[in-house]
């Protein structure tokens, strides 16, 4: 039943798309015939487009090259199309040298003005008693949209979680950074965790979530003290200082 479902969303989510971004359905069917990359889910992008139409923001970040960098920039397009004030533009990292070449050689002429694609070889991200990996060579930009798609988060201790959303808390000056993350069910514990279940909806059938979060500095000591917890009558700690409900 889960796979019917996804099934069905996915489709009616490209066909969203593609009512939505007029030509980059078949900019995106070229692009897969140049590269290998099994390509970002239909629900994620449609979920992504409906973010950034809703909340129009500039800076855009990227976790993870790959068709998906088309969408967002055709969704760029579209907005300054409407508004000549707008001026958006997608910051897209990649973590793989092979990968980052053949991304930046087979990105359609069309989209190369809205686009910079940076090569940022993962690096380990710790965060008070989160492990994870992000980019390095993020630049210091005001994103105010993430798509969360990479990098790869595994080691040899195990699993941990796509930690850019969080590293670029350090830099950003909205107060608040929307965001879709594609599959990366750790990330959205994370997410999670922090923030309350509410932030971030995550159902196997959708394999994406959506969120919206609050910017905040974790290594700030003062966010750690016994009144950020609550137990609840079974002995179940949970952490609530930047949970909304």
């Amino acid at each position: 039943m889960r796979k019917i479902i996804q099934r069905s969303l996915n489709k009616y989510c490209r066909w969203r798309i593609g009512q939505t971004l007029p030509g980059v359905l078949d900019d995106l069917d070229a692009y897969k015939k140049k590269s290998n990359t099994t390509g970002t889910q239909w629900i994620t992008l449609w979920m992504s487009v409906k973010s950034i139409l809703k909340h129009r923001p500039e800076e855009i970040l990227e976790s993870g090259t790959g068709s998906s960098t088309m969408v967002l920039a055709a969704t760029v397009q579209k907005l300054k199309a409407e508004n000549p004030n707008y001026n958006g533009r997608v910051t897209s990292m990649e973590s793989v040298g092979a990968w980052h070449e053949i991304a930046s050689k087979n990105l359609p002429e069309k989209y190369r003005a809205e686009v910079e694609i940076i090569l940022g070889p993962r690096e380990k991200f710790e965060m008070g008693f989160f492990r994870g990996y992000s980019h390095s060579n993020i630049p210091n930009r005001n994103y105010g949209f993430i798509l969360l798609d990479a990098p790869a988060y595994d080691d040899e201790n195990g699993l941990s979680f796509c930690a850019d959303v969080f590293k670029i808390m350090d830099f950003v000056q909205n107060d608040t950074l929307h965001g879709v993350s594609d599959g990366r069910a750790s990330s959205v514990f994370v997410l999670q965790t922090l923030y309350g279940p509410t932030v971030a909806r995550y159902y196997h059938s959708l394999y994406a979530a959506s969120f919206s979060i609050p910017r905040i500095d974790f290594r700030d000591r003062k966010n750690n003290t016994p009144k950020d917890w609550r137990c609840t009558p079974n002995g179940r700690l949970v952490y609530k200082k930047f949970r909304k409900h």
